[in-house]
């Protein structure tokens, strides 16, 4: 009774410690760091004593740490029928505290025989064996747990060995099977690949398998010789297995210390590709399946410069001898990290000059940008817990746009790909059902939830505030700090803070009663956006600025429908930065003051002063620097949206004109702004040429469209936006072929997309005739006369107004092409048909167990169908009906059926849609146990989507009505 009442109180303490208190109080991670590592080692002291008592907690003792891992990996690839891999392990252990027990990790479908068991003391002049009473195994937490028959003395060293076996599955995590099909004699070919984050090293080997136990390895692979052996590092030897004719055992230099889910390694019998590039040390090799090594060229040409920039900017080498990129035919996510050997799904690396379009360049740029950018945030330094997961990923994204912008500057990645981040997040982040960046983890299922926008999107957007309020110098000083001082270790969001607070201060940059900490807590430990009012003084030239939670449902309505309630009133620290009509200098994005909280976490209002008259705009957030929205009082709003309507609206800076298009029309969307205002400022982009307004534009009016096309209002809405795509599609030319690269991809492919769904005339004649052209080829697999700027918006219209053969005609080319990004086109506007009986066999192939199509490319082609006018009430139907086989063909995986469920939500706006979505999930309340946060939000989307519909549609469509008629 005594343990079972010790456990309780601490399970309940460390929840309490853990989890961001969203009502306002914020707990110090400092305060918590020590506290945890205190009760833990105090906990792994008691269990020491009490060997047999039931280890209940989520993380590992403290009390042994490994050091060293001798891992030999044997993989049997011969026999499709019977892949799997046999392996040993020595572990090198330092006791920490006196204990008679080990705990680790093992998978449930590891084998790990308690014959195969060895315990030694590491002694000069000493074989000392420790006995095993026996061996147990907790499947709550993968836990495999030795318990001895004396105990292992503090200050000692020990050596673990362990034997195991386990089966490749085709699950893409752990150690798995990967297959393609090699065209020269159309075999299927196995592969082996390691997919370990963010707990799966577990499942295939065992070890201990959580960041912070990071230790050095030496890994051996035993395969047959006609396949590559690739891991972290160089090999260093091959030997001849003597036992096995021509198997060798790849033997691997030693590895830096580094956490467990790093650890990489792949059988295969791809092609590498060498890089050559003067300027990298690092020998940098890209590996994939032979016929299609030819499309590695971009990315292995992009590789060793992103590296070298990034060795520039955090003035820190790459500390490994060699660089490997391998494309992976089957995988789940889009690249991995692993330390110098970064796995990638074939499309994010693939780039075939002659068929991928422009926007795929820059996909695969970016992609190798993110994971390249790793190798020093999430691999040299590596978050202590999950908790911190976004120090990993916010941060690659972000620096992945520098490192673009250095790589191709026309390209304007830093400031689309960091507006769009913004956008994304406060769209997302607006709901009552979201969540804090560092948030709180308690079990291993709980980890891959965090793998979210919040994680990538919003973490990358407060590192580009912090960037710009405390200087570029401060930044990259602060950075190198941290870097260099966690280099091989683990840290918390708190190390980074302290190292940029110094740098800071030493820089000047920011005010010395400031402190990083004190402002990014209240961006990373609660959840959600602020809403920053506006209300100007015109008389005495001043403005009171405040802040509230932005929530798209007003209080009443979270209170009333919402469960859990909506949190007390919510604080940040926010930069204010702003320009006026008389000092238009959108240059200079620093803050100018600080919106700011008590000690008791109550907003303070600021007072703006020396402003321009009341015939003058006022704008903050220079060019986004923060993720925020902004309410204007309704005489500013028309200022502003006489500026816009103004030949000199360019005065107004690029970022800023997406900005005001995307709160105007979100404000309008929840209630807090007229549609009659809205519409106004939304109807100047009739004149605007740039990207970005359009683009925030689009994504706002995309939400209405979902809506609007299940209603009478549609042919209003469709006339609507005629008017307003006409200008900017005849400026970009429309469908023609955009030969000499003169206007801008992405926007020439977003226009165009628009028009051709709303059935513009001149924009569906030419995609048919494109398609038409290839459909009558005499060799369509050779020749494809469609520009493959063109190949998206060309395929789904043919679709959309096609035939059964015109689908088919698309089908065989898929099966035919070996290029990455043209297969994936090709599976994206198969569901744009308006065929019943071809979407509802398409759903069928997609979801076979035998199907052509990989199981990485089901969810997207889902949402496709998704999309489709017609194929949202297929799609809904055939996940409603065949629940339990889509559990199995995603083995369960909850992240994945539960993303189909919030896809679905997306597009849901009736009552019955609504009614329909709270029963099923109601009904399969086993998926609220991993997910329920998840499902929480997707209910509150159909909720904002339905409540849109009965109390806003009539305004907006009466909005349009009087436009429609001007």
């Amino acid at each position: 009774m005594l343990v079972n009442i010790t456990l309780t109180v601490f399970v309940i303490f460390d929840s309490q410690l853990a989890t961001p208190n969203s009502e306002f109080k914020i707990e110090k991670n400092t305060l918590h760091a020590r506290l945890e590592m205190r009760i833990l080692m105090l906990l792994s002291a008691f269990f020491a004593t009490f060997c047999y008592a039931s280890y209940d907690y989520y993380r590992l003792p403290r009390s042994i740490k490994p050091q060293h891992y001798n891992l030999r990996i044997m993989t049997h690839l011969e026999d499709a029928t019977r892949l799997f891999f046999t392996g040993d392990v020595e572990i090198q252990l330092r006791i920490l505290q006196s204990t008679k027990n080990i705990t680790l990790h093992a998978g449930a479908g590891l084998n790990v025989p308690k014959s195969g068991i060895r315990i030694k003391l590491l002694k000069h002049y000493c074989n000392e064996l420790v006995d095993i009473s026996s061996v147990q195994r907790l499947a709550k937490y993968d836990f495999y747990i030795l318990h001895l028959e004396q105990q292992l003395r503090q200050g000692q060293r020990y050596q673990l060995r362990l034997q195991f076996w386990g089966r490749l599955g085709r699950t893409m995590s752990g150690y798995y099977a990967s297959s393609y099909r090699d065209s020269a004699d159309n075999c299927t070919r196995f592969i082996s690949v390691t997919q370990f984050e963010p707990a799966d090293a577990r499942t295939a080997f065992p070890c201990f398998d959580e960041p912070n136990f990071k230790a050095t390895f030496n890994i051996t692979l035993g395969h047959h010789d006609q396949y590559n052996a690739l891991s972290n590092m160089p090999i260093l030897e091959r030997i001849p297995i003597c036992e096995r004719q021509n198997w060798l055992w790849s033997i691997f230099k030693q590895t830096e210390v580094m956490s467990t889910y790093l650890v990489a390694y792949s059988i295969n019998d791809f092609q590498g590709y060498a890089s050559q590039n003067q300027e990298c040390r690092v020998k940098f090799t890209t590996w994939a399946r032979a016929t299609a090594i030819e499309q590695c060229r971009y990315a292995a040409k992009i590789g060793p410069s992103l590296l070298v920039y990034y060795e520039e900017m955090f003035d820190i080498e790459y500390p490994l001898p060699k660089m490997d990129q391998l494309a992976v035919p089957d995988f789940s996510a889009g690249a991995m990290e692993n330390w110098g050997l970064i796995t990638y799904r074939e499309a994010a690396l693939f780039y075939a000059e002659e068929a991928s379009s422009q926007l795929d360049k820059q996909h695969v740029a970016n992609i190798i940008a993110h994971e390249l950018a790793h190798q020093w945030f999430g691999n040299l330094v590596t978050m202590e817990w999950w908790n911190d997961l976004w120090l990993n990923e916010g941060f690659a994204t972000y620096i992945a746009t520098l490192g673009m912008e250095k790589l191709c500057s026309k390209w304007h990645v830093y400031e689309e790909q960091m507006l769009d981040n913004v956008l994304a997040v406060l769209n997302t982040d607006a709901y009552c059902n979201t969540r804090p960046i560092h948030q709180a983890v308690c079990q291993a299922s709980q980890i891959s939830e965090l793998f979210d926008s919040i994680t990538y999107r919003k973490g990358s957007v407060i590192i580009r505030m912090m960037h710009i309020f405390i200087g570029d110098v401060a930044f990259r000083r602060g950075l190198n700090c941290y870097l260099v001082k966690h280099a091989y270790s683990n840290a918390r969001q708190e190390d980074l803070w302290l190292a940029l607070t110094e740098a800071a201060h030493q820089c000047g940059s920011m005010p010395l009663d400031l402190d990083v900490q004190t402002v990014m807590d209240t961006w990373t430990l609660q959840k959600g956006i602020p809403l920053i009012n506006v209300k100007r003084h015109y008389m005495m030239k001043t403005a009171t600025i405040t802040q509230q939670r932005f929530l798209l449902h007003d209080k009443e309505f979270v209170h009333k429908k919402l469960d859990p309630p909506l949190a007390e009133e919510s604080c940040w620290f926010v930069p204010i930065s702003y320009a006026t009509d008389c000092s238009s200098n959108f240059i200079a994005a620093e803050p100018r003051a600080w919106l700011r909280c008590t000690e008791q976490h109550e907003p303070l209002p600021l007072e703006l002063e020396q402003l321009p008259g009341d015939d003058e705009w006022l704008i903050l957030n220079v060019q986004v620097g923060s993720p925020y929205r902004v309410m204007y009082d309704t005489h500013n709003w028309e200022l502003i949206i006489k500026a816009l309507h103004s030949r000199a609206f360019k005065r107004i800076h690029v970022m800023n004109r997406a900005q005001l298009l995307d709160d105007a029309l979100a404000l309008a969307w929840c209630g807090l702004m007229h549609y009659e205002l809205a519409l106004e400022l939304l109807d100047y982009v009739r004149h605007e040429r740039e990207y970005m307004p359009w683009r925030a534009a689009l994504d706002q009016l995309d939400g209405i469209y979902r809506i609007v096309r299940h209603t009478s209002q549609y042919d209003e809405f469709q006339h609507f936006m005629h008017h307003l795509l006409g200008p900017i599609y005849c400026r970009l030319e429309g469908m023609q072929e955009d030969c000499d690269n003169r206007h801008h991809a992405a926007h020439k492919t977003l226009i165009n997309k628009w028009a051709c769904r709303l059935s513009l005339e001149d924009c569906v004649e030419h995609a048919l005739r494109y398609y038409h052209r290839w459909f009558i080829s005499r060799a369509p697999d050779e020749t494809n006369p469609v520009p493959a700027n063109l190949r998206s918006v060309v395929y789904c219209t043919a679709m959309r107004h096609g035939d059964a053969e015109d689908w088919n005609f698309l089908w065989q080319r898929y099966r035919s092409t070996t290029v990455a990004s043209e297969q994936r086109l090709i599976l994206l506007a198969l569901g744009c048909t308006h065929k019943v009986c071809l979407l509802q066999r398409y759903l069928s192939i997609i979801y076979h167990e035998k199907s052509f199509i990989r199981k990485q490319d089901a969810s997207q082609i889902f949402g496709a169908i998704l999309r489709n006018d017609v194929g949202f009430h297929i799609a809904r139907d055939f996940y409603f009906h065949n629940f339990q086989m889509l559990r199995d063909y995603y083995h369960s995986n909850t992240r994945e059926l539960v993303g189909l469920l919030q896809q679905i939500t997306q597009h849901s706006s009736s009552t019955r849609d609504y009614r329909q979505l709270r029963m099923f999930i109601h009904g399969h309340q086993e998926l609220l146990q991993s997910s329920s946060r998840s499902l929480r939000r997707a209910l509150e989307q159909a909720q904002a989507n339905l409540r849109w519909r009965q109390e806003q549609l009539c305004e907006f469509t009466n909005q349009l009505s009087m436009r429609n008629c001007d």
